[in-house]
């Protein structure tokens, strides 16, 4: 019995091999590439999976780890000179294509304005009455699941964006918007299906920069109050997206509440920086 054993054992047959591991597929992704970059000229590219081919700012979709669109981001624009008698207009046409990414990489958004511009440059109107901007913004969400876009949102009234910000986890997206040329900003959540959850209005506030917390699921927007003696000048408005609530981190300049900056961090917690050192609160604004 011993000497079948060692035989077994010199034959290798004494226990089966492991089977070599399988490494996982790479997950399904959005990325954000410069025509130029190494890493893009390194992927083989079907043409036909291409837009805008000439485009330098590429939007690429990879599923199952092959890249499945690669939208180009294009800006044109024309200009010519026109207007009645006695006047002179410039008009210029155009459209501007922009990409943002998720930090995740899970989500995409494509912004997409095409204007007419006009500016009357009669020699000695100083007058900006027949200035306009007339045009359109567009949104439009990619994911892996939809190369060619799930939702798309137009805002109204012509409305231009300013910041956009794709939120991690697929939680949808927060953007600024702004009546051209230059109007304030407001700020905006869309879930993510596209439905607008929250608004904040310029008549409110004025939006001035937005974060959200890691894992997507709080957003903050730095704002500038309107003029209000009783109310604070500045603040930061905090945004609990699954429970739709909020609460405001006001002061007045040149107070000690004042801060140097801010962070939103994991769960919602705004960390505020002062100078005295750092205060955090939770997402329903209790001090920690």
């Amino acid at each position: 019995m011993q000497g079948m054993l060692m035989a077994m054992l010199v034959l290798g047959l004494a226990a089966p091999r492991p089977a070599p591991a399988v490494a996982p597929p790479p997950p399904d992704r959005v990325a954000l590439l410069a025509s130029g970059d190494a890493e893009y000229k390194a992927l083989a590219i079907p043409r036909s999976y291409k837009t805008a081919p000439e485009a330098p700012m590429r939007l690429l979709v990879f599923r199952g780890g092959l890249c499945v669109r690669d939208l180009g981001l294009a800006t044109e624009q024309s200009s010519a000179g026109n207007g009645a008698s006695g006047q002179a207009i410039v008009e210029e046409r155009g459209s501007m294509e922009r990409g943002y990414v998720a930090a995740d990489a899970r989500t995409a958004v494509i912004l997409r304005t095409h204007y007419v511009s006009r500016v009357d440059v009669t020699p000695g109107q100083n007058s900006t009455e027949n200035d306009t901007v007339s045009g359109g913004t567009t949104l439009t969400l990619v994911d892996p699941a939809h190369p060619d876009g799930w939702w798309q949102v137009t805002l109204e009234h012509a409305r231009w964006a300013k910041d956009v910000l794709v939120l991690p986890g697929a939680h949808g997206v927060v953007v600024t918007t702004f009546l051209p040329r230059n109007g304030p900003t407001d700020v905006r959540i869309l879930d993510a299906t596209g439905h607008e959850s929250t608004r904040v209005p310029e008549s409110a506030a004025e939006s001035l920069r937005i974060a959200s917390s890691p894992e997507g699921e709080y957003v903050a927007a730095d704002v500038a109050f309107r003029d209000d003696p009783l109310q604070p000048e500045r603040g930061v408005m905090v945004f609990d997206l699954a429970n739709g609530t909020h609460w405001t981190y006001g002061w007045r300049y040149g107070s000690e509440a004042e801060p140097t900056s801010w962070t939103l961090e994991s769960h919602g917690v705004l960390a505020v920086k002062l100078s005295g050192g750092t205060k955090r609160f939770d997402a329903t604004g209790a001090k920690r």
